[in-house]
């Protein structure tokens, strides 16, 4: 069964920007299982060279982005300043889109662009992944409008219920617009996904009606992409790479106290983050916790495989992330020593043994005992090969053949 995918995600590589590598990757896997891939996304003619080498035989549909920098928060000018504080405190009470939502002003150059793809050549299943959340929307509204396609969403961050994109901060108007839409997208999808299963037992819980068409599809990685190192390589100190995440100041602040009470512990931490972070200067803590700038990822894993252990402190909106960073550490071999409150990346440490999990409250109790390096794990224990993205792209087609065309006769016949 050969399937014409089109994918829409708002943004793509060369983009460094949140939510394109996702379905980057999994576009790619898709098309070497045999199936025409389509993507639309936000991107111009330069990137054209780009497209055709890194992802060939994949059709291209380059969108402009229709959102003005200075609302990222990111303005410069006074002039962006300006408009930035009369669209958020003045005009944004008196709408009822999310001026946050990158996409909000998409539909119809999306709906457009669709349409024509679909007249050239007949879309079999529409993927289409948020944030931004409104294109969850307006691919409800395609798929109404066109019954015969597949739509399937993947739902990447929390929606309604989640910390980001300006949502906590709503008035209950716009609120409740967002509850609508959601549930306008989970209403007429024929699948959506989600990347964590807290995720979707939230979704279960709130839309009981709709739970058969909730699917994990997990956060995957490439171990092709990281070359095997000599086993009996020297390791050295603790190691992280990443994003730094807002509200971590009183976890180094705690891990600066614990070690001024253990100047022999042999302790070494060095971060890899591109996120400014002042406290974290060549001062701090005497040295034994060093920031440098990020380094490519192949690069980054030879750090790891050489780091007694990978560590991590996660504040409490990101204790159920269980990224695709978390396999291509497992993958290393490398032990885990996170610091972060009870969730699904504490669970998952654990029952897989993986490492160890310490609770923020119990870090001057439990911290020094491990100070040193040695971070109790079993190596083999966890099957981290069933995360690879091969696996998780097979699995994934054979969910869509059974749910989506398990009643519909071979799509290439008709």
């Amino acid at each position: 069964m050969k399937i014409h995918f089109t994918i829409v995600s708002y943004t793509f590589p060369p983009s460094k920007e949140i939510g394109g590598r996702r379905w980057a990757k999994f576009s790619h896997y898709i098309k070497c299982l045999g199936h025409e891939v389509t993507v639309v996304c936000t991107g111009n003619s330069e990137n054209k060279e780009f497209y055709e080498s890194e992802y060939p035989g994949i059709k291209f549909n380059l969108l402009p982005k229709n959102y003005p920098h200075w609302l990222t928060g990111q303005a410069k000018s006074l002039k962006e300043k300006c408009f930035y504080s009369l669209a958020t405190r003045f005009l944004n009470p008196f709408l009822k889109i999310n001026l946050f939502d990158m996409a909000f002003a998409w539909k119809n150059q999306l709906l457009n662009t669709l349409e024509n793809i679909h007249n050239e050549n007949k879309i079999d299943v529409l993927v289409v992944t948020g944030a931004p959340f409104s294109l969850l929307y307006y691919g409800a509204q395609f798929k109404i409008a066109h019954p015969e396609i597949q739509y399937v969403g993947d739902m990447r961050d929390p929606w309604t219920w989640g910390s980001y994109y300006g949502i906590p901060q709503m008035s209950k108007r716009k609120k409740k617009f967002q509850e609508f839409i959601e549930h306008e997208a989970m209403k007429t999808c024929d699948m959506m996904c989600f990347p964590t299963q807290s995720m979707v037992d939230h979704v279960e819980e709130k839309y009981p009606q709709f739970s058969s068409k909730l699917y994990l599809l997990p956060h995957a990685f490439e171990p092709e992409k990281f070359p095997a190192s000599k086993e009996d390589e020297i390791q050295k100190g603790f190691i992280y790479g990443g994003s730094i995440y807002n509200g971590l100041e009183p976890f180094f602040l705690k891990l600066d106290k614990i070690l001024k009470k253990h100047p022999d512990s042999g302790f070494h931490w060095d971060i890899y983050t591109n996120t400014d972070y002042p406290l974290l200067d060549s001062t701090f803590s005497g040295g034994l916790i060093k920031k440098h700038s990020f380094v490519p990822e192949e690069e980054l894993f030879k750090r790891i495989k050489r780091s007694k252990a990978y560590m991590i402190f996660f504040p409490k909106s990101e204790i159920d992330l269980i990224s695709t960073k978390f396999f291509e550490i497992i993958y290393s071999g490398t032990p885990i020593l996170y610091v972060g409150e009870e969730g699904q990346v504490g669970r998952f440490i654990r029952e897989n043994r993986l490492g160890v999990h310490i609770l923020p409250e119990n870090m001057e109790k439990e911290l020094p005992s491990y100070l040193g390096g040695n971070i109790p794990f079993e190596k083999d224990f966890f099957r981290i090969e069933q995360y690879s993205f091969t696996n998780v792209t097979k699995k994934f087609m054979k969910e869509i053949e059974c749910r989506l065309f398990n009643s519909v006769n071979d799509i290439t016949n008709t």
